[in-house]
């Protein structure tokens, strides 16, 4: 009984740990080749970073999700960085497979995958969720039907606590 209450507690601890830990910035280009800074981009709602690679099978069956998503809340806030980690030798894919899906989200390249080993990515998908003040607040790896309920709660609660313009005034 008591190393099931230890394990729980030190479970405890490292959750709340992950809540509280600043996401590292970064900068990337997009597909124009413009550059995209994490920090000038928080605060004006929740933030869903999201590594994938076009030779992943499971970040595609997400992607589609998570366009349902955007489209749902984008209006209130929500920006998704959908960053692919296709080396040089897959990147030129890349463009083709977006624009066949019409994703609506920023697209970033991480062709090196510094970001993606910054966050500590071992395999994609991987999903961060940052909050207004730029505090990871979710964090999952990999992806199974499902799993895009439990983040979308997450989205809705960060949305219901994020105050009105009014109220930052």
């Amino acid at each position: 009984m008591k190393s099931v209450i230890l394990l729980l507690l030190t479970l405890l601890c490292f959750a709340s740990v992950a809540q509280e830990k600043t996401a590292d910035d970064f900068s990337l280009p997009d597909l124009e080749g413009n550059n995209f800074r994490l920090s000038e981009n928080i605060g004006e709602g929740p933030v869903l970073i999201n590594f994938w690679a076009t030779w992943c099978i499971p970040c595609k069956a997400e992607m589609k999700k998570l366009k349902l998503i955007y489209k749902k809340y984008k209006d209130q806030g929500l920006k998704i960085l959908s960053i692919t980690i296709d080396d040089p030798k897959t990147v030129s894919r890349v463009r083709g497979f977006v624009k066949k899906n019409r994703y609506p989200f920023t697209i970033l390249l991480d062709t090196n995958s510094e970001v993606f080993q910054l966050y500590q990515g071992t395999y994609p998908p991987l999903s961060i969720l940052i909050d207004n003040n730029g505090k990871i607040v979710y964090r999952h790896v990999g992806y199974r039907k499902g799993d895009e309920k439990k983040l979308e709660k997450y989205i809705l609660s960060l949305l219901e606590s994020k105050p009105d313009v009014e109220e930052r005034r």
